[in-house]
């Protein structure tokens, strides 16, 4: 199991919402680069960094921090947040982004999507596909997880061929109660040569290990170590 530890960063400060509600951020330090120094220390080589005030306005705001832990730390990261343009792929790619995370400009624009399937080797693109369960059907939403489509999130993976898929269940991030199992074998079932990528709920190592069980290959874990839910150095033992 590959873990990727999260830093989303809001205001240029490491932040995690709850269930992606911006009005209920909780900061944990006051510096992204020094939480990044402090994962790369403890043997940690890849970062999921989410731009959060880039997810909401659309273009990337905080990007002068993520060029800065490349640099810096020479870590891999997977960086999304505002990512709706062909440019801005190449650009990010260029600056030493491992992996580009998009979102919303997928879902909402196809042309877009067949664009990037075109233009890009998929190993440097992760497919975000943010869910919230409604009536039992899990429902594909966008703008910072602000809008709510009617886009069945398996009718979606079954209509492409997407390398990386990074599903998080809104409904369970920053709460701790645990991922989605369910929702992850019935993507694996969908789409069993994709790199289903675990994130929502995550809470303890036994989180993890129900994951690697189902054979997810990678997980991104964020409020469960800034609340020390889970101890840093367990999770470096399991990467």
């Amino acid at each position: 199991m590959k873990i990727l530890p999260a830093i989303d960063i809001k205001d240029g400060k490491c932040v995690r919402l709850v269930r992606g509600d911006f009005s209920r951020s909780t900061t944990y330090n006051n510096s992204p680069i020094k939480q990044a120094e402090e994962f790369k220390n403890l043997g940690f080589d890849f970062l999921h960094i989410i731009d959060l005030d880039g997810a909401s306005e659309g273009y990337r705001i905080n990007i002068d921090i993520v060029d800065q832990i490349i640099q810096n730390f020479g870590l891999k990261v997977q960086l999304g947040g505002g990512i709706r343009e062909i440019n801005d792929i190449k650009k990010l790619l260029d600056k030493g982004v491992e992996r580009v995370v998009l979102g919303t400009a997928i879902i909402e624009n196809r042309d877009f999507l067949s664009s990037v399937l075109t233009n890009f080797n998929q190993k440097n693109l992760t497919f975000a596909l943010d869910f919230r369960v409604v009536n039992k059907c899990p429902l594909i939403s966008t703008r910072g997880w602000s809008h709510q489509t009617e886009i069945n999130l398996f009718d979606f993976i079954k209509n492409f061929n997407l390398k990386n898929i990074l599903a998080t269940d809104i409904n369970l991030d920053g709460i701790l109660k645990g991922p989605n199992i369910e929702i992850y074998k019935k993507i694996i079932d969908l789409s069993p040569s994709s790199n289903i990528i675990g994130s929502g709920g995550i809470s303890c190592i036994d989180d993890v290990n129900r994951l690697s069980k189902i054979n997810i290959s990678e997980c991104i874990v964020g409020k469960a170590i800034y609340e020390k839910k889970i101890d840093l150095m367990d999770l470096s033992n399991v990467n």
